[in-house]
């Protein structure tokens, strides 16, 4: 058998019947690849290089010309400096990677106007953009800063981005919640109804000339009895029903049950009387002995202890009519009440007002006191001169005054 011997295998030859030129893969395969950027694997710069490139990414005008080119650049550093980290070439600028992505998101936002441009341009009705979408689902969605109701709100947000028509996604669930909310405030405004009729409370709507100036719901109850509730101008049933069932509740039947107290005496005799919220003590007392009752009587005393203001002053109270300097609780105020006192007066509670030690004001009634106090505030203002005045004078004074020989 002869030996023959192959010719080497070309890369390339050249068919006879077309004379095009033909590619071996079987030659290919013997040549070495062109070796790959050993610093990122982005680069698609061959060889040996300094400067790196990523692929381009390229927008061009449909009638020639570049809307956008942007790629990747890295530069190694020469001579032990640290070179170029990895930027962005966009356009004729560079940007880091975060400004990319808020030049992305910019341009992301005017896609739909150029949609929009478009539509106007075939006399198509006008898309809402993403923005007044959304707004009009925030108008209708009201989360009342309830944090449940906003992760609902925002689930359902996401839902509408993600819909390939959002404002007809958008009008679906405004109609849907539109008719829950009528069918329920329907079931709210009889349940106002009824609670007013149960409890036979008149309601009163404020729509007279001021009627702007109540901005909340009020309920309150005469003296005869009578309970009414005066509501806003357009207020929601459910949130004056809300407000209703709480004030009720508050006034109506959390109201303090009136206190009594009793002396017992021995011999099994009971004297009882009103003994008032505001008092700090109970006198009652049982086993008390039979003759003792009337100066038993006649020691009960009801009243609340109201503290003044610690004060520096100078008595002339002291031993022997000496001077005294001390702190003492100026104005502070005690109401009583001795029901079975011989002086009518003091049947009824009274305000008495203690200046200082044995120099007082008593047996106040409201308006006594309401008038104590007024005189007290415009002195409270002279005093507030006075205090201006006395630092314009100490300062005159620091200025001019020299002693003379």
């Amino acid at each position: 058998m002869n030996a023959t011997t192959l010719p080497a295998p070309s890369p390339f030859d050249v068919d006879p019947s077309t004379a095009e030129v033909v590619r071996h893969d079987r030659a290919l395969a013997l040549v070495p690849p062109a070796p790959t950027c050993l610093v990122w694997a982005w680069c698609i710069v061959t060889g040996d290089h300094e400067m790196h490139l990523s692929r381009d990414v390229t927008i061009e005008q449909p009638g020639g010309g570049t809307v956008l080119d942007a790629h990747v650049m890295a530069e190694d550093g020469r001579d032990g400096s640290p070179g170029l980290a990895p930027f962005i070439g966009y356009c004729e600028t560079d940007l880091s990677a975060d400004e990319l992505r808020a030049e992305v998101t910019r341009i992301r936002a005017a896609l739909p106007g150029l949609l929009a441009l478009a539509d106007i341009a075939d006399g198509r009705p006008v898309a809402p953009s993403a923005a007044q979408v959304l707004d009009r689902l925030d108008r209708c969605l009201d989360t009342d800063s309830d944090p449940k109701v906003s992760a609902f709100v925002n689930y359902v947000k996401e839902l509408v981005g993600e819909a390939d028509a959002p404002a007809a996604t958008v009008e679906d669930i405004v109609f849907a919640i539109t008719r829950q909310r009528t069918r329920k405030s329907v079931g709210d405004r009889q349940a106002l109804t009824d609670f007013l009729a149960e409890h036979d409370i008149t309601h009163i709507s404020a729509n007279g000339p001021n009627g702007d100036l109540l901005t909340e719901p009020l309920y309150f109850r005469e003296r005869d009895g009578r309970r009414f509730l005066v509501t806003p101008v357009g207020a929601a049933p459910a949130e004056a029903l809300e407000y209703l069932r709480g004030a009720f509740n508050a006034q109506e039947q959390a109201a303090p049950q009136a206190r009594t107290w009793s002396i017992t005496t021995e011999s099994g005799a009971t004297v009882r009387g009103h003994l008032p919220a505001w008092a700090e003590d109970d006198p009652s007392k049982t086993d008390l002995p039979d003759n003792n009752l009337q100066f038993r009587l006649a020691d009960v005393t009801h009243y609340q202890a109201f503290p003044g203001q610690p004060m520096v002053i100078n008595t002339p109270f002291g031993i022997e009519g000496g001077r005294e300097i001390y702190e003492e609780n100026v104005l502070r105020a005690t109401i009583t009440c001795t029901p079975h006192s011989p002086a009518p007066a003091h049947r009824v509670p009274t305000a008495t007002i203690v200046v200082v030690e044995d120099c007082v004001m008593e047996d106040l009634d409201p308006q006594g006191v309401a008038d104590v106090a007024a005189k007290l505030r415009v002195q409270a203002k002279r005093l507030d001169q006075v205090a201006q005045q006395l630092a314009d004078a100490r300062a005159d004074w620091a200025a001019n005054a020299k002693l003379t020989a």
